[in-house]
């Protein structure tokens, strides 16, 4: 009898691209370490199965991997297999599920059934409008192996919906294998969406009624008009409803969500398009230009029917942006975040052995490594300065530093006529981090260096939810996180550290007093 199903991975990342070609599958691999560091992430190409309208599988290993082909970037598209767990005999046993052991069990594809739900909830979450909400969801037959397109529209009977008629939100697609001879595994894939961006049907009408200039003081919002003055979109992506609470939405004025009113909370770190617009007295404020895109989230959820019984498992979907440095590592991944909220205790436990946590961190710095090289970091310097100041101004005498203290947090800015004159160099900062990166992923390097100054840990590695709200030079440096503070390593990424770092300085004294 079957006993459980699940499905197989849990979460799965897709990523948008408009060519009508999935990306092959490829794995991390290693090259050779350059003094016990600094080995570059490469990438390997692997198994890829590629389905036909009428969901016959096929596998390949390619000799190349084409991220990007004529049609533009190739989308992440990943499949989900169907597990479960079954007696045969007296015995337990688990594995893929096929049509041959659903057959055993007096079972065929026609007792399986799969629900996929997808949301883009992002208008929502700065209106708390239900017409704000972009839902799709389907119902799938086990045996129906057709391409199943995901409609994103609001719910029905919203008011104000934000997209009216017969216009909808494209969040992909979903479409079931048909199993085979060659592979009888029960699958399901999802087809991630093109990347596309909708905006209102009185687009025009809105860019070509913009204020342009404000006046002196307000370059803010001149120079954000001005970045729209030629935005357009195809005629077939202006769907939504101009009359939305979405497309209406004022930061400053808004009475909708938890925090009305000109909150931040209701725009962290400036994270939809907006204009500004005239209000009392000439004032300016910022209203959302109505763009809505294709991302989204899913659960996608199959059941069987089994003795009697409906079993039930569920899989999730997050759908983001292209990865557009798939061999550059960050130093925080999905993975080190659901650790850390499922492992949180382990590095406290002392139950790891050395090389153990050796390997750790050398992983943590070597990623550390990747991403600097994906970064401009006198332009992230810039920023950081800029955004330091502004933090200075909004705390205003409830600050414990001054204009001074600030501009010592972060690196100097060599001037414009010195780059222009050929006595700086623009990307100095980005050059010397890439040598320091470079060193840092040596483990020989970072153990002298530790070992030695038994403060360096706390004076060069933020901490997790550190006080300060500005921007300086403690690693990850120049990074911002989704909160638009300064970015930092998970709890546990942090405290595998620290665990390291106190073990070597034990050796350290241990050393020192055998001499």
């Amino acid at each position: 009898m079957l006993k459980r199903i699940w499905i197989t991975p849990p979460l799965a990342i897709g990523r948008l691209g408009p060519s009508d070609t999935p990306s092959d599958a490829f794995l991390w691999s290693d090259s050779p370490p350059i003094h016990d560091g600094a080995g570059k992430t490469t990438l390997r190409a692997t198994e890829s199965f590629t389905l036909d309208a009428k969901g016959n599988l096929t596998s390949h290993i390619p000799d190349e991997i084409i991220f990007k082909d004529a049609e533009g970037i190739r989308p992440v598209c990943p499949f989900f297999e169907l597990h479960g767990e079954w007696t045969k005999g007296k015995r337990l046993v688990s594995g893929p599920l096929t049509p041959a052991i659903l057959k055993s069990e007096g079972l065929s594809l026609k007792d399986i059934s799969w629900r996929i739900e997808a949301a883009n909830l992002k208008a929502w979450h700065y209106t708390f409008a239900p017409g704000d909400r972009i839902e799709a969801k389907l119902r799938i037959g086990g045996a129906d192996t057709r391409v199943h397109a995901l409609e994103g529209r609001p719910p029905k009977g919203a008011a104000r919906p934000a997209v009216r008629g017969k216009g909808f939100v494209a969040l992909g697609a979903v479409q079931l294998a048909k199993p085979s001879e060659e592979f009888p595994e029960i699958r399901l894939r999802y087809y991630a969406p093109k990347g596309l961006v909708y905006g209102p049907t009185d687009l025009a009408r809105r860019i070509s009624g913009m204020t342009l200039n404000f006046g002196r003081g307000n370059t803010d919002a001149n120079a954000q008009n001005r970045s729209f003055r030629s935005f357009s979109l195809p005629a077939a992506q202006l769907i939504v409803n101009p009359a939305s609470h979405w497309a209406r939405q004022s930061i400053e004025l808004s009475k909708l969500g938890p925090y009305p009113g000109n909150d931040e909370r209701n725009n962290p770190a400036s994270l939809f398009a907006i204009i500004y617009e005239p209000h009392k007295g000439g004032t300016p404020i910022r209203r959302s230009l109505g763009l809505l895109d294709d991302t989204s989230d899913a659960v996608v959820t199959c059941l069987v029917k089994a003795g009697g019984k409906r079993l039930a498992a569920q899989a999730r979907i997050t759908v983001g942006p292209p990865d557009y440095s798939p061999a550059g590592r960050h130093p925080s991944s999905i993975a080190d975040n659901l650790a850390d909220r499922e492992d949180r205790s382990g590095p406290r436990s002392g139950g790891w052995k050395d090389e153990e946590l050796r390997d750790l961190v050398h992983d943590i710095f070597e990623r550390a490594f990747e991403t600097s090289g994906q970064m401009n970091k006198d332009a992230q310097n810039d920023r950081c300065i800029w955004e330091n100041s502004q933090t200075l101004l909004n705390l205003g005498r409830t600050s414990a530093l001054d204009a001074g203290d600030i501009a010592d947090l972060l690196w100097p800015q060599p001037g414009l006529a010195a780059v222009q004159n050929g006595d700086a160099d623009a990307l100095e900062l980005t050059h010397a981090g890439m040598r320091k990166h470079r060193r840092q992923a040596s483990l020989q390097y970072l153990e002298e260096h530790f070992a030695e100054d038994p403060d360096l840990f706390k004076k060069w590695i933020r901490a997790p939810l550190d006080t300060s709200q500005y921007f300086d030079r403690r690693m990850p440096a120049l990074m911002r996180g989704s909160d638009g503070r300064p970015y930092h390593l998970t709890r546990r990424q942090w405290e595998i550290i620290a665990a390291w770092v106190a073990r070597l300085q034990v050796k350290a004294k241990a050393a020192a007093a055998a001499k």
